[in-house]
């Protein structure tokens, strides 16, 4: 039976669900104050931002002001200029809604997933890189230049790293959907301590960022490409008559 996939309106309401089920409205004001969203007492909580984002089934990015500002006075009895709330969409509604989605994730993975105590001994972190790319309109080219492979001129890329023994996010940028994930990937090798275990699919492979990795006495797990072949050291090279050692025998390549 073939699945039918969900549409964004349909995905967006199991988020809420998820979110109803794990947050009580102060939960959520107690967030928007470690992120700095709430910094004193309004009538506009971070309960409001939630429920316009989420809950209220209206996108945010295209709706008129005007329009949001009714279905916050319909649903909450809140009362609000246009204005005003144009100012509540600020830099400090990134790291508050950032938090909200990254505390979800992390107590839905940790519940439903737990990890062999012997890892704890090996790694002190595990590391898994990966990003997603989906088209947006072509009056975004301008900021989000896509890939050039579909008709549409703009796209949008979400790269994300995620802390799997802790669970939690160690960093989220969104670019072009045109950036290179392997430069990308050599940007975050740079933050890689002793003890990590990086987990990369083939679009971040890097013989210099493996070579970066193992020196700064990491690990890392990756795929490798078709025109990519692996060796080991030779434990029985061969030698001319003087001794001498036989260059092409000091590596064997293994058959993979």
């Amino acid at each position: 039976m073939k699945q039918v996939p969900f549409s964004v309106q349909e995905e967006m309401e199991l988020i809420a669900q998820e979110l109803r089920r794990h947050f009580s409205p102060s939960q959520l004001e107690q967030l928007a104050r470690q992120t700095g969203f709430v910094q004193r007492k309004s009538k506009y909580t971070a309960q409001d931002l939630v429920s316009l984002c989420v809950f209220l089934n209206e996108d945010v990015s295209i709706t008129p002001l005007t329009r949001l500002c009714g279905q916050l006075d319909a649903s909450h009895h809140l009362s609000m200029s246009a204005e005003g709330l144009n100012q509540r969409f600020n830099s400090s509604a990134v790291p508050f809604l950032q938090a909200l989605f990254s505390t979800l994730l992390q107590e839905k993975i940790m519940a439903s997933s737990s990890l062999p105590c012997e890892l704890n001994s090996y790694f002190d972190r595990i590391r898994i890189l990966d990003s997603t790319v989906f088209q947006l309109p072509d009056s975004y080219a301008n900021r989000y230049q896509g890939s050039g492979g579909s008709a549409h001129t703009a796209g949008m890329k979400i790269q994300l790293e995620y802390e799997l023994k802790a669970g939690f996010f160690l960093q989220v940028d969104v670019c072009p959907g045109k950036n290179s994930d392997g430069l990308y990937g050599t940007q975050r090798t740079k933050t890689v301590e002793e003890k990590d275990l990086c987990i990369r699919d083939l679009g971040y492979f890097s013989l210099g960022d493996f070579k970066e990795i193992e020196e700064r006495g990491a690990f890392y797990v990756s795929g490798l490409k078709v025109n990519v072949r692996v060796y080991e050291k030779n434990e029985n090279m061969e030698r001319f008559k003087d001794g001498k050692v036989k260059k092409q025998s000091v590596y064997k390549e293994i058959d993979i």
